[in-house]
């Protein structure tokens, strides 16, 4: 054997040893980016935000029954997403704002939660989730949760709440990239992005925000902008080199009680749930030509939108027994106010379509996350979410 190709033997084992979690484990992190479906605490730490989930009666059937800032009663679609991609005994990955402590940014800690050697072994689902517990302890995915409460598509949407906008996200993203570059180096940084999935669910806000101000608007115009905007953040991402994207449809927010007690009648918004509809046509299109454009682009749209609707039309189907109320707080709806520790609280939290006056109970998330992770492609586009996170 020649020195040569001793030498280049010695640094291919190198290079696979140094890789190896990376290049085995399908998806070594996740990352998620959106609003408050996929909040799990950032807007604790935004002293303006609006939107905060940190007291009762969120978290009544989480662990220990903690509020945790997630707008749920339980577990929230991060949660469930981070168990297609780890296996039932996970939970999301940590907010990026714990990184931060007395303002101080804390390297270590972003050390600990990118660790792509750890010693758990996952087992993914491979077509449903197992039972949810009330007494284990939160066990955070590998990756950064960077969700807030309120964040819109638009800059402008996310004002209305103080929540960090979405280029804000985006900006943290680019930091954690060169951070890690610095840190493990680069090569190792772009294999750890490239395998794993980034989900978005965002657009809800700027929906809720067009149905309530309209009369300003015009509908089309409006669209354009939110998906330039979209496409602007997804190539931003392709570009520091993420490949594999797990997209949200805006779901059929129409009818949930927030929109319900805006309208004289208490009926659907038609107009909220007619933009929804128009704005995932418009991103599907988008994602698909992103794909033929930009070489090793993968993506999967999960339709949330269809199974919302579902759940909403056929109760019976899901064993609803309630799709028009909040289960959490007062007045009409219970859509007067959002959850708080004074508010009214339904006792049979799995039989309610909506936890608040905005977001699906732990029950309807699992339901919507299990058609998108495991189902056909009437709920997720070209492949489904578990197929996505195993390539």
């Amino acid at each position: 054997m020649t020195r040569r190709l001793m030498v280049t033997l010695m640094i291919v084992f190198i290079i696979v040893i140094s890789s190896s979690s990376l290049s085995n484990a399908g998806s070594p992190a996740l990352f998620l980016l959106g609003d408050s479906l996929l909040d799990v605490g950032t807007n604790n730490f935004i002293l303006k935000a609006i939107g905060k989930a940190k007291y009762p009666h969120y978290g009544i059937d989480f662990f220990n029954s903690t509020p945790s800032g997630r707008f749920s009663n339980g577990l929230n679609m991060a949660d469930f997403i981070a168990r297609v991609v780890f296996g039932d005994t996970v939970t999301s990955p940590p907010a990026y704002l714990s990184l931060f402590f007395g303002g101080k940014y804390a390297e270590n800690r972003l050390a600990k939660l990118m660790d792509f050697n750890p010693r758990r072994r996952w087992r993914r689902p491979t077509d449903g989730f197992g039972p949810v517990s009330l007494v284990a302890r939160e066990n955070p995915a590998i990756g950064i949760n960077f969700a807030s409460s309120g964040t819109a598509i638009l800059d402008i949407n996310s004002a209305v709440d103080q929540a960090l906008p979405l280029s804000e996200q985006l900006s943290q993203v680019i930091f954690v990239h060169g951070n890690l570059s610095a840190t493990i180096g680069s090569w190792k940084t772009q294999m750890l992005f490239a395998k794993s999935p980034f989900f978005m669910a965002v657009g809800n806000n700027d929906v809720h925000f067009f149905a309530l101000f309209r009369a300003k608007l015009d509908r089309d115009q409006y669209v354009d902008s939110l998906i330039q905007t979209y496409n602007d953040t997804l190539r931003s991402l392709y570009n520091i080199g993420v490949r594999k994207f797990g997209i949200l449809s805006v779901p059929y927010i129409g009818c949930s009680p927030l929109m319900r007690v805006t309208i004289l009648d208490g009926n659907c918004s038609q107009i909220a749930n007619d933009l929804a509809e128009h704005l995932n046509d418009r991103l599907e299109g988008l994602l698909r030509d992103m794909m033929i454009q930009s070489k090793g682009m993968i993506y999967s749209f999960g339709n949330t939108y269809d199974i919302l609707a579902d759940l909403y039309e056929n109760p019976d189907r899901y064993n609803l027994k309630n799709v028009r109320d909040a289960c959490c707080g007062l007045g009409r709806f219970n859509a007067m106010t959002n959850c708080h520790p004074l508010a009214q609280v339904c006792k049979n939290r799995d039989e309610y379509l909506f936890w608040d006056v905005s977001h699906p109970s732990q029950y309807a998330v699992q339901i919507m996350v299990e058609a998108v992770a495991f189902g056909g492609s009437r709920h997720a586009r070209p492949i489904n979410w578990a197929r996505l996170v195993s390539l």
